[in-house]
């Protein structure tokens, strides 16, 4: 009486590990979500993706900026003094400055002024005064200045903000991607522990069979109702994993409204044993050689050395002396008569250092920030150089031991057929049929494990190469 009732239960619970599995949704519906498909998501979504695109936005923005420099200005002025009902003078100046590239200023002003007490030099015609006038330095600020050298810094940082936006994506990238092959290999995990959970269920009632007509002993029966009790832990357990590593993916999946969204747990990842395990010579060779120029961290170092320079020659032109000439044609009223020879105003500034003191320590100090970061470079290229060359050795090896480890699943599975087929004729234990299942199911989860490695491992050297994963 003792024995059926434990028969019973065992049957109940054979009855809810079914009930389980069919409630988990792993079957053949689910829908495919590949690699790709994604990445685009991620590129089109995600509030890091969204923030990229801000880089490209910031660089127009600075340009606009530094164009903005060589704007025309639209200015005037006026002044009035009223004292014991005298109008001691009204002077007024209106008019426009332009400035051009190579440091020439052109202005056209209007003058007024009229008063009892006014100054010889504020003296005008009765109808004011036209004035065009232009203003050009002859040594310093003649090859660069600072509207020229903001330009030039501004259209350097439209390459660094790109640099800059395809380093975050590539870093969001490498994260998103180790994150799906995670998910994926914990989805490998739930079909290996679910195939062994259905194979344990069916050796348990086939058995239990062969008991009920005494062909078997009361041990098999309990001993193979253990293995689907062990079984069906382990699915538990890797249900689990499956769940977790779906919440970390879903952290990558945001929706329209810049919100995440929930995961579809009906969604299943790429096939890991469908997937290439190849990379040529000639690729290894091509990503080495094209580091700098391909990858945006160090093509960033090269855009920030060029602003640099920039500074240093602007540095290096304030060792010049200051030299500016003045020259302004004159009219009465608007009527501009006699330029050249009676109406115009003209003069001369100059201005220089006596020790350079100043100009000296300047350029120093960027000839010092170029070389910082001209080794910072170099020593983000070695450590670039080496671990992609470590993803190298990592890819050779992992695809010899995915090549050894597929073999090896194949003999188990032939061990593990040949162990059934003597145990069905009784010339085997369940204890053996167990430990080949055992060892069957330990190699698939090596095999599966070194097939996600090896993925994870082909897009870190991507991300080393500076080869976008998006």
């Amino acid at each position: 009486m003792a024995k059926n009732k434990a028969f019973l239960f065992a049957f109940f619970f054979i009855f809810w590990v079914k009930n389980m599995v069919a409630q988990t949704g792993f079957s053949d519906s689910t829908k495919l979500l590949p690699l790709s498909e994604f990445l685009a998501l991620i590129k089109q979504n995600h509030p890091v993706a969204k923030q990229a695109k801000l880089f490209t936005r910031t660089a127009e923005a600075e340009l606009l900026g530094a164009k903005g420099g060589f704007d025309p200005k639209i200015y005037g002025d006026y002044e009035q003094k009223y004292f014991d009902a005298k109008n001691y003078f009204s002077t007024g100046e209106y008019g426009v400055k332009i400035p051009t590239w190579y440091g020439i200023e052109v202005k056209a002003n209007y003058l007024t002024s009229e008063g009892v007490f006014l100054s010889p030099e504020n003296k005008l015609p009765k109808e004011g005064q036209a004035l065009v006038g232009v203003s050009f330095p002859v040594l310093q600020n003649l090859l660069i200045d600072e509207r020229r050298a903001n330009l030039f810094k501004a259209r350097q940082s439209q390459g660094l903000n790109q640099a800059e936006r395809d380093n975050l994506l590539n870093d969001l990238g490498i994260e998103a991607v180790r994150t799906y092959w995670k998910w994926a290999f914990s989805f490998q995990q739930v079909n290996i522990f679910l195939q062994s959970l259905n194979i344990a269920n069916q050796r348990f009632i086939a058995i239990k069979s062969t008991f009920d007509l005494g062909d078997r002993m009361a041990m098999d029966t309990l001993e193979s109702y253990t293995q689907v009790q062990d079984r069906s832990i382990q699915y538990n357990e890797a249900t689990l994993n499956f769940q977790e590593a779906s919440l970390k993916l879903a952290n990558f999946i945001w929706g329209n409204s810049e919100k995440p969204t929930a995961f579809n747990y009906q969604f299943s990842p790429q096939k890991l044993e469908e997937l290439p395990l190849s990379i040529s010579a000639s690729q290894k060779e091509i990503l080495v050689q094209n580091l700098v120029s391909n990858h945006p961290l160090l093509r960033s170092y090269g855009f920030k050395f060029e602003q640099l320079d920039i500074d240093r020659r602007l540095k290096l032109e304030k060792f010049k002396p200051k030299l500016n000439l003045n020259y302004n044609f004159l009219g009465n009223g608007f009527q501009l008569n006699n330029l050249f020879s009676d109406n115009y105003k003209w003069g001369i500034t100059f201005s220089t250092s006596t020790l350079f003191r100043a100009e000296r320590g300047d350029v120093q100090l960027a000839k010092i920030k170029m070389e910082n970061n001209r080794l910072l470079r170099d020593q983000k290229a070695l450590e670039l150089t080496n671990k992609l060359q470590f993803f190298f050795n990592e890819l050779e090896n992992l695809q010899t031991q995915i090549q050894t480890y597929t073999n090896a699943v194949n003999n188990y599975r032939q061990l593990l057929q040949l162990e059934n087929t003597r145990f069905n004729l009784g010339e085997s234990t369940f204890f053996l049929i167990n430990s080949r299942e055992s060892k069957y199911i330990e190699a698939q989860l090596k095999l599966a494990k070194l097939q996600t490695e090896y993925q994870i491992a082909r897009a870190e050297a991507d991300w080393a190469s500076g080869r976008l994963i998006f």
